[in-house]
């Protein structure tokens, strides 16, 4: 499955107690008229593509490990759901952006 997901760092310390970044990554979840906040999971990379743009950063994952973690807040997965067209949520200076922050 192909989800929209992005890198995340968060600050921890290592065995010795000196502090070091531990890269991670968040599932983008989006509003559903009905259900609230839900994942989308994409079973083509073309699907993901088409539906929330190329700048859209992703993650391929396997459908169970993605339902049982976002499971577990409550949140449902849609699979290939229709993206109404529009402005797509992520811009190609977003991704840039993040890009930088996450290599810092």
């Amino acid at each position: 499955m192909f989800v929209p997901a992005h890198p995340r760092r968060i600050l921890t310390t290592v065995p010795t107690g000196a502090p070091a970044p531990a890269p991670f990554v968040t599932y983008e979840l989006f509003e559903h008229l009905t259900h609230g906040p839900v994942a989308l999971a994409f079973t083509t990379l073309h699907g993901l593509v088409a539906a929330l743009g190329e700048a859209q950063p992703w993650v391929a994952t396997s459908l169970g490990p993605l339902a049982e973690g976002v499971g577990e807040q409550g949140v449902r997965v849609h699979v290939d759901p229709y993206v109404a067209p529009g402005r797509h949520n992520w811009q190609p200076a977003d991704l840039a952006a993040c890009v930088r922050k996450v290599r810092r």
